[in-house]
């Protein structure tokens, strides 16, 4: 059941996984039943799903970054269960439930490893049901049947297979709940504005209830909470016009109280399942989730950098003042907005956005071509310190603050456009030139998903935050989906016209979603290390100091994805790997933990008196040697490497004695 099993010959699934693809085809294949399609018709649903959710599952359960090894060693440890990143405003809606399944977990007296990888299928699970009900909803906005085959395949395959949603969905941390849970949350407050006043009060009430638990799960959630919580109040004001400002800001005030709930639920959800000592410190934080937004311009003006939390009261109050101002002036503006013929400004805000995306992508290629992105203090900086993340921060060699500013929005759509496979930014250029030409039902929704991902886009950049595709995820899956809302419902309105036609259209969705899977394949299976296949990096087969990237720098999957080719290679020389010790200098796991010819330790455990023997070895990837460890000029025993990018590098203790190495000392 935990061992891997080969389908394909190189998929490699295990049991848990294998079973937790079933579970969701099967899912969505009874859905369709219940929508009145027929059994074949549900059956037919499930195989076209089949292939791209298993490449997405595929090795889940057998390998953890540093973030995932971190998180799930402190949730194992009784006295402490994550309490120190809920008192920090994160992880407010996973840990309360983990929480309590860790603690099921150890009365059933599982080993560490197994709870481990329950954490991780669960949490793929739900992230994996949160991609199909953004679907789902894509097709109530769309107008497109979601259980048509030429549709099924393209648009499960984009979700699946998109580099970004397996980074997400496969790493047991806060971006799952807070990335795709903000898009939920953006496409309800869409479906509100579209349906019956009775239906936008539910669809309303369930907005603000998703964009709570993604922005109390991480901080870049919350200027989504902000727009959820605005919208109502805009919604108000044009249903009562004869209080528009009353109305407005009753129903802010009505989302607040809503918001808070559901962050007061979370927190006694986790209090009751930890000890008493564990309870004071976790209760100032639900204020975090509406007020967390306040934070990064908060620390700006005071001229301190990110990863620290400054006061709440002031952030509270900074929150909760835009939000009754926000209130009051959508009221007051909202009849004259209506005298300006509304309808024909938003007629064109799509095409207007759409061309500002086309423009910024345009930034992107130029800067795959002229930018060369460094990490401050490994690689020194011209100019003078910006805003920092964890100690870091961002430039790309130039001397000027003016030219370094025009860089980071560069390379915000740089980073962009490297981590969209090529089909996909295909798809999203035809959306744009769709957005610019035509006119559909579902364009003002695309607008508004492509200018929210704009707006986070642009605040990262113009703040100078250090930008990764990483922090980019919601702007990435806001572009993704607006995109698929574009094409699909085209797509279907195309097929209504000429019903000869769907054949060709589904054919050509085969063809892609093919080329899809083709093209992103190498980068199994965390897909973090993506690149387009038109993109090739100098740095190949060597890392630097401080010299980045716009795709991965490596986050401890090395571990297990080495420690699998240093296997392989102890069973056909089963002399290089007795009494073998690997150390490696990155955390991660490579899970299950079970008797090997060698043994894998920390090397942290080791500083300052490293083994260097003949079955001594080290395991860098390019991230620690980015963060300052020199590579070694030995030559390695085993690279790991994504299309001939090499990733992970494994040393012979002995090499690197004669080599006198000293590991940045």
């Amino acid at each position: 059941m935990l061992q891997p099993i080969p389908i394909f010959h190189f998929v490699q699934v295990n049991g848990i996984e294998l079973a937790a693809a079933l579970v969701l085809c099967g899912m969505f294949a009874a859905f369709a039943r219940k929508k009145g399609k027929t059994l074949v018709h549900a059956g037919a649903v499930m195989l076209l799903m089949f292939v791209p959710v298993v490449v997405s599952v595929e090795r889940d359960t057998q390998f953890m970054t540093i973030d995932e090894t971190g998180l799930t060693n402190l949730l194992l440890e009784p006295a402490n269960r994550g309490h120190g990143q809920l008192a920090a405003g994160a992880f407010r809606t996973t840990l309360p439930v983990a929480v309590h399944l860790v603690r099921l977990a150890e009365r059933l007296s599982l080993p560490e490893d197994r709870i481990r990888m329950i954490l991780k299928i669960g949490h793929w699970l739900l992230g994996s049901c949160l991609l199909l009900i953004i679907y789902l909803l894509l097709a109530k906005l769309g107008g497109f049947d979601p259980f048509s085959p030429g549709i099924v395949v393209l648009a499960v395959t984009s979700l699946f297979t998109f580099p970004m949603t397996n980074i997400t969905i496969k790493t047991f941390n806060y971006d799952l709940i807070s990335s795709l849970g903000a898009v939920v949350a953006l496409l309800l407050v869409s479906v509100a504005f579209t349906s019956s006043q009775r239906t936008s009060v539910q669809a309303f009430s369930a907005a603000i209830v998703v964009a709570t638990l993604a922005a109390q799960e991480k901080l870049s959630g919350s200027p989504i909470l902000f727009i959820v919580l605005i919208a109502p109040a805009v919604f108000a004001a044009t249903q009562w016009p004869t209080r528009p400002i009353a109305a407005g800001l009753a129903g802010t005030v009505a989302g607040i109280l809503l918001s808070l709930s559901v962050s007061v639920l979370s927190t006694l959800l986790y209090v009751i399942g930890v000890p008493s000592v564990l309870w004071g410190g976790v209760w100032p934080g639900i204020v975090d989730a509406m007020t967390s937004w306040a934070w990064i311009p908060l620390l700006v003006l005071s001229g301190k950098g990110g990863g620290e939390i400054p006061s709440r009261v002031p952030a509270v109050a900074m929150a909760i003042g835009s939000l009754m101002a926000a209130a009051v002036l959508l009221g007051s503006w909202s009849q004259r907005l209506k005298a300006v013929k509304l309808p024909l400004a938003v007629r064109h805000f799509p095409a207007i956005v759409a061309g500002i995306m086309i423009l910024g992508f345009a930034a992107g290629l130029v800067s795959t071509a002229l930018l060369q992105p460094y990490w401050a203090p490994f690689h020194p900086s011209p100019i003078t310190r910006s805003f920092a993340l964890n100690g870091v921060w961002l430039h790309f060699g130039f001397d000027s603050l003016a030219i370094t500013r025009l860089a980071y929005l560069g390379y915000a759509f740089e980073i962009l456009i490297v981590a969209i496979p090529t089909p996909l930014f295909i798809m999203v250029l035809l959306a744009c030139i769709l957005l610019l030409t035509g006119r559909r039902p579902c364009d003002a929704t695309a607008g508004f998903l492509f200018v929210v991902a704009l707006v986070l886009i642009l605040v990262g950049a113009l703040l100078q935050v250090p930008l990764a595709h990483r922090y980019l995820n919601t702007p990435l899956f806001l572009v993704l989906a607006a995109s698929l809302l574009v094409i699909l419902s085209s797509a279907q309105r195309y097929c209504l016209v000429n019903r000869t036609r769907s054949v060709g259209l589904a054919v050509i969705a085969f063809i892609a979603a093919s080329f899809l899977i083709l093209e992103t394949m190498p980068f199994r299976p965390l897909y973090a290390a993506f690149r387009p296949f038109w993109l090739v990096y100098p740095d190949a087969d060597y890392a630097e100091a401080g010299r980045l990237n716009p795709s991965w720098m490596g986050w401890g999957e090395e571990r297990a994805l080495l420690g699998e080719k240093f296997e392989d290679l102890c069973e056909r020389s089963p002399d290089i790997c007795r009494n073998g010790r690997i150390f490696h200098l990155y955390y991660g796991r490579w899970l299950p933990e079970r008797p090997r010819s060698f043994e894998i330790f920390d090397a942290a455990t080791v500083v300052g008196k490293e083994p260097l023997g003949d079955h001594d070895y080290y395991l860098f990837n390019r991230s620690r040697i980015v963060q300052g460890v020199p590579q070694p000029k030995s030559r390695p025993v085993l690279t790991l490497d994504y299309r001939g990018y090499q990733m992970g590098w494994l040393y012979r203790g002995s090499d690197l004695a004669a080599e006198n190495y000293r590991f940045g000392r």
